[in-house]
C-alpha cells in the first residue's frame, strides 16, 4: 500500500491521506500513510537498489572438487575445482 500510495503521489500531485486493503472474506483494513510508512518504503527499495548492483559481484566459495564435478553451474563458475 505505502508503495501505491507513492505513486499516487509522482502522478497525480497529491499524496493520499489513507487507503484501504479489502481481503478475501471482505473485511476493509484502513491504512494511514504515515511518514513511518513512506521512510520504509523507500528504504527498502534502496535496498532492493543496492542488491541489484550488487549481482554481478564473485561470491566466494571453497567446494570440494567432488562438489564442482555435479553442480549444474560449474560452466557458469569462474571458482570451480575438477
Amino acid at each position: 500500500m505505502g508503495t501505491y500510495f507513492i505513486l499516487i503521489e509522482d502522478q497525480l500531485g497529491v499524496r493520499p491521506t489513507h487507503g484501504f486493503i479489502v481481503c478475501g472474506d471482505g473485511a476493509r483494513h484502513r491504512i494511514e500513510n504515515t511518514e513511518e510508512l513512506r521512510g520504509w518504503v523507500l528504504d527498502l527499495a534502496g535496498q532492493i537498489r543496492a542488491a541489484r548492483a550488487r549481482v554481478g559481484e564473485v561470491i566466494p566459495v571453497n567446494p570440494k572438487p567432488s562438489q564442482c564435478r555435479a553442480c549444474g553451474q560449474r560452466g557458469n563458475c569462474g571458482q570451480a575445482r575438477l
